[in-house]
């Protein structure tokens, strides 16, 4: 039901800013079709040969009261009223063109400059064009002499260098041996004392060694020898140093039970090491 009364009201909006704008550009017509006055006579060159147009008047009248008032004047200046181009038709000698321009209205009438008469242009005598004067011909410039080049320096001749001496190589110095720097032993019994029967006793010879560090493996053997001369070997082993190593190291003990006195010996075959014997007594 409220569509229809929304369409209404939008063409009854639309009518009436459409009869505004006409109204509008009707005012706008009217104030410029308006007839205006003021206007007054000015001279204005002959434009006929540059732009075709024919000279003559180009204005509107002036109204009476306009022209009164110039009259009046000029009487009052105490100059005539022929100086006032007042129509075409009372113009006696022949005058520039004139055009209108829109003068605004001011508190005192316009005064019209007096029509200037025309008088014949004189043909100016054409003046002969100058001669042109010779210009002088420049003597000829002499070819410069030439620069002497002068002569190369010979560049100097370097002194030959001397070969260097080659230093003799030097022979390599030998590398360490592995070697055994210190070894040692000792001997103990189980029992001290005199008369003790060799059979009751027990014999234990620990030993060990130190190395110069270079590295390698070393063996060794306990060597017995009784005071009867019998030769008995012992326990024996192996041991692996690392190079750098230069610490004490053990080996294995003998540990025995002997049937004479005698002494125990510690000898190391690689490297070649003897440590002195350690002896033992007994009762046998």
């Amino acid at each position: 039901m409220g569509a229809p009364s929304t369409g209404w009201r939008t063409l009854a909006a639309f009518f009436g800013v459409a009869s505004g704008v006409a109204l509008l550009f009707a005012l706008v017509a009217l104030v410029a079709l308006q007839p205006r006055d003021g206007l007054a006579w000015v001279q204005v060159p002959d434009l006929a040969a540059d732009l075709r147009v024919d000279s003559g008047l180009q204005t509107k009248p002036l109204k009476g009261t306009v022209v009164a008032a110039v009259l009046q004047d000029q009487a009052l200046d105490g100059t005539t009223a022929s100086g006032l181009a007042v129509a075409p038709a009372l113009a006696v000698a022949p005058q520039q063109p004139t055009v209108a321009i829109n003068v605004p209205p001011t508190s005192r009438p316009v005064t019209t400059p007096a029509p200037t008469p025309t008088t014949a242009t004189p043909t100016p005598t054409p003046t002969p064009a100058p001669t042109p004067t010779p210009s002088a011909t420049p003597a000829p410039t002499p070819a410069p002499t030439p620069s002497p080049t002068p002569a190369p320096t010979p560049s100097p001749t370097p002194a030959p260098t001397p070969s260097p001496t080659p230093k003799p190589t030097p022979s390599p110095t030998p590398a360490p041996k592995f070697a055994i720097t210190w070894a040692g032993e000792l001997v103990s019994k189980s029992k001290n004392g005199q008369g003790v029967r060799c059979s009751q006793i027990t014999v234990t010879v620990a030993g060990g060694f130190a190395t110069n560090g270079v590295g390698g493996t070393v063996s060794y053997q306990w060597v017995r020898v009784d005071s009867q001369g019998n030769r008995t070997n012992g326990a024996s082993g192996t041991v692996s140093v690392a190079a750098g190593d230069k610490n004490l190291h053990g080996v294995t003990s003998d540990v025995f039970t002997p049937v004479h006195s005698g002494s125990d010996q510690l000898v190391f075959s690689s490297p070649a090491y003897s440590v002195p014997a350690q002896s033992w007594t007994c009762s046998g």
